[in-house]
């Protein structure tokens, strides 16, 4: 039997501050309080928790430090807990990066000094963004969500409806079409993005977890940025016991390919045919900013139209 312990808590009030996207909680570590930044494309409400480490409540004040930082509620009393949120007036907000802070006073005189970041670049805005864009360090991309198809002389893809963990699946038809060498003849499904940064990234491919049908063959697809020469891939070069039972546990095989853009700007990821049987479901293009999660980094801002083709008959 473990040991039994009371955790006590003092009569005091004393405040305590939690932010999004940290485990620390504040006053106390020396690390500075720094939410996620905030962008202009995808206008995130970022997430403040004021709570109380001891029995009597308080009042506290919540203070911006720039008329283009909107906090929801700027004082109030503290029993347990409240959630503050932090957005941005874009109507305030100067043209590129910038810098400000959320004050919050309490019991004890404690100060919290939270950090808000907010990105509003000249280039492209919200109007005239063709495609995705980058947010938080990656691009998340639906398979269906492609702007541009090509279709080969004797295989295309097609759109299988629910097929996914997040939406659908794009899929080679017919099924016994034969293999292709990209770019030639190669069906191919393309996304346009828009970067801000550049050098070396990472994309992550998630496929429906296929089997090694052919034998003496794995399950080949090739992707490319732009004009770069497509970078043929067998998703399963890693096939262990251990690979195998992850992609049962998960329902999806992760693959993962490394590439580098070596300017900023617009970029057109291609998704080539190499081998059919693979059955593609989404596609994160990681900048450095991807974190750990079971179903992926959500779906990027995009200006995709909304037509997508037909279901595979």
């Amino acid at each position: 039997m473990p040991a039994v312990s009371e955790i006590a808590i003092p009569p005091v009030a004393r405040m305590g501050v939690a932010i999004e996207g940290s485990s620390s909680s504040w006053p106390g570590p020396t690390v500075q309080a720094m939410l996620p930044s905030i962008d202009v494309f995808n206008q995130q409400h970022r997430y403040i928790d004021v709570f109380n480490r001891g029995q009597l409540p308080f009042t506290f004040s919540a203070e911006a430090s720039a008329p283009w930082i909107v906090v929801d509620k700027s004082r109030g009393t503290i029993d347990k807990e409240q959630r503050l949120l932090v957005s941005v007036d874009w109507s305030k907000a100067p043209e590129g990066p910038t810098h400000g802070t959320v004050t919050i006073r309490g019991a004890g005189n404690a100060v919290v000094t939270v950090n808000v970041d907010a990105w509003r670049p000249k280039e492209p805005t919200k109007a005239t963004l063709d495609g995705f864009v980058e947010g938080d360090g990656y691009v998340s991309m639906e398979s269906v969500h492609f702007t541009r198809k090509i279709d080969g002389d004797s295989a295309r893809w097609a759109r299988i409806n629910d097929l996914g963990r997040t939406l659908s699946s794009m899929s080679v038809f017919p099924v016994v079409a034969g293999s292709a060498t990209p770019p030639k003849d190669s069906p191919c499904l393309e996304y346009k993005m828009y970067l801000f940064d550049t050098g070396k990234l990472e994309v992550e491919t998630t496929l429906a977890p296929t089997l090694n049908f052919v034998p003496g063959r794995g399950l080949r697809y090739a992707i490319s940025f732009d004009d770069q020469a497509p970078q043929v891939i067998d998703a399963l070069r890693q096939n262990s016991q251990k690979d195998w039972e992850t992609a049962v546990k998960d329902g999806v095989r992760r693959v993962r390919s490394t590439h580098t853009l070596e300017r900023s700007g617009y970029h057109t990821l291609k998704f080539w045919m190499v081998d059919p049987g693979v059955v593609l479901q989404k596609l994160v293009v990681d900048l450095g900013g991807v974190k750990p999660s079971y179903l992926g980094a959500p779906e990027s801002y995009h200006s995709v139209g909304t037509a997508i083709p037909q279901p595979a008959e």
